[in-house]
């Protein structure tokens, strides 16, 4: 299966004529921060902590003689990474046809790329946490199919939609090099990876609808415990409602992590929404997490949010936790 798909793969990038013309490159990116009064019971912690998440994206763009889309995307990683060998993040090229899309390079896995989460109920993603607030208090796992493979070096396939039906397969051969980096001929020892999606997006009786699945695994035969990761994931928009989640299994060596992340949004107005976020976690022979976010998102401009939210954390082992944040979500 694996040496089919690469062949596959290889033949859409060898019959890429010359482009048809320059390639448009872009410069952007993002940059969240937010201020929060913060309360943990199992640590000496500030009273206020400042929160960032930041990236800049460089995408290159253009089209060939013959009507493919090619590309790239590079990130730059802002927040605390810049003097270290991971600053950057994933950076991959790709081709788009009728054939479908194939990306090649340090990318998540096809799989993870089409989950259905929750809505962004305070306008950045709370079922990423990457301000850290949850994960450095609690055993907060995110609801992600990356456990297994990350950012390694792949190559990722998505079919032509079909009546709103898109199927998606992804092959790692060597997990252990999880922030892309190449390994040009030695075994690491640590397997590759495959991974399963599909994801449907489309209108049922006036409500716009999302739904997706998808599996990610270890191969068996490296000698390696067993890996399995699993998501299921939907979002209904109805009006000014939109309520959605996800449920996330992970296997690893008979031992099961299960997470369940869902909320529902209200629009006050177009630019405006509030709402709930429930995270729940549980792990075989580890800690119960309770996760409870209330609060919105208000645009201000182009590219610019303001997030408010009180954020609570409960962990059967490193205690409670209490955020009041606010802060401005910056789109570039």
């Amino acid at each position: 299966m694996n040496k089919l798909f690469i062949g596959t793969a290889t033949a859409a990038l060898l019959v890429t004529p010359a482009v048809a013309g320059p390639m448009a490159v872009t410069v952007g990116g993002y940059y969240n921060s937010v201020v929060y009064s913060q309360d943990v019971d199992e640590t000496d912690t500030r009273d206020i902590g400042i929160h960032n998440d930041n990236e800049i994206i460089f995408k290159g763009k253009g089209k060939t003689n013959n009507g493919l889309t090619i590309g790239f995307q590079v990130q730059l990683e802002g927040e605390g990474r810049m003097q270290t060998a991971d600053a950057i993040d994933e950076n991959y090229i790709y081709v788009k046809g009728d054939f479908g899309k194939v990306e090649i390079g340090a990318e998540n896995n096809a799989a993870y790329k089409q989950q259905v989460h929750a809505p962004k109920v305070l306008g950045w993603k709370t079922y990423d946490n990457n301000f850290k607030t949850w994960s450095e208090v609690s055993d907060f796992d995110k609801p992600y199919m990356d456990g297994i493979d990350g950012d390694a070096l792949k190559i990722n396939y998505y079919s032509p939609k079909i009546n709103g039906v898109q199927i998606s397969y992804s092959m790692t051969p060597d997990t252990s090099r999880r922030n892309g980096e190449t390994r040009l001929y030695g075994d690491s020892g640590s397997g590759s990876a495959t991974a399963l999606g599909v994801k449907y997006t489309g209108t049922v009786r006036g409500m716009k609808v999302k739904a997706s699945y998808g599996m990610t695994e270890l191969d068996e035969d490296t000698g390696q415990a067993t890996a399995e990761d699993t998501a299921i994931g939907l979002s209904v928009t109805s009006g000014d409602i939109i309520v959605g989640g996800s449920s996330f299994t992970a296997d690893r060596a008979g031992l099961e992590t299960n997470v369940l992340h869902y909320g529902i949004e209200y629009k006050l107005s177009k630019d405006h929404g509030v709402g709930i976020i429930i995270h729940t976690q549980d792990e075989d022979n580890g800690p119960d997490v309770d996760i409870m976010a209330i609060g919105g998102n208000l645009k201000l401009g182009a590219g610019t949010k303001l997030t408010y939210s009180y954020e609570t954390v409960e962990d059967s082992v490193e205690g409670d936790s209490t955020f009041m944040g606010v802060g401005l979500l910056l789109k570039f």
